[in-house]
């Protein structure tokens, strides 16, 4: 399920990217948390839960002299100052939307410029720009398999967004029979008393751990 809040988000902070593709990379990278932290060759006991323990983080992580991603897009420190980012503005949902977009949008150029000779298959640039966006490659997030985790994760977000989900009447079927033989109505309704419940469509990830995501683009 796509939270409707991330979809508005998505849809100011991230124009020029697809929420559903956006989506599916927040899921993949922080499991919509904004205060998510994932560090390179290591990792938190456990995720920060406000701002307040998230820059305190921080400032332990650089003292350490660490190498770490943060927010709902895992922006990595190293790119904070190209987009105007610091310790606390790097949490901010929208700002680190932005700056995440920016980055895959630079991906899927470089995607596109590379495979230039080829006939153009958008798919395979974008999913080449996913792989640069976890790894600054196109081919080691297909070796960890980050990009098949995205794109899985893609399916998720597209899935519907209420838990409750009527389906389309369907007709019922007619079964061939010997004409002196009629059915009881009773038995072709008794199929109808128990519909099906709905799928499970829920998008709760908390468990999710960004810690190997990070990365330097």
């Amino acid at each position: 399920m796509l939270p409707l809040d991330f979809i508005a988000l998505a849809q100011q902070c991230a124009p020029q990217v697809s929420p559903l593709t956006m989506a599916a990379i927040v899921r993949t990278e922080s499991g919509f948390n904004q205060y998510a932290i994932g560090v390179v060759h290591g990792r938190l006991e456990r995720q920060p839960a406000n701002e307040a323990e998230a820059v305190a983080t921080v400032h332990a992580l650089e003292r350490g002299g660490w190498n770490f991603s943060v927010g709902l897009a895992q922006v990595n420190r190293s790119n904070w100052p190209v987009y105007g980012l610091g310790e606390r503005s790097a949490f901010d949902p929208c700002r680190n939307l932005a700056a995440g977009a920016a980055i895959l949008q630079g991906c899927l150029e470089l995607a596109r410029r590379a495979h230039a000779r080829a006939p153009v298959d958008a798919q395979l640039d974008l999913l080449a720009s996913l792989s640069c966006y976890a790894s600054g490659d196109f081919s080691t997030g297909y070796r960890t398999g980050y990009v098949q985790r995205v794109v899985g994760n893609a399916s998720a977000a597209s899935a519907p967004t209420t838990s409750v989900v009527v389906p389309a009447i369907a007709p019922i079927p007619v079964i061939p029979v010997d004409a002196d033989i009629r059915r009881s109505p009773e038995s072709s309704r008794s199929s109808l008393r128990h519909p099906s419940k709905p799928a499970d469509t829920s998008s709760t990830q908390s468990g999710v751990d960004p810690d190997g995501s990070a990365v330097v683009f």
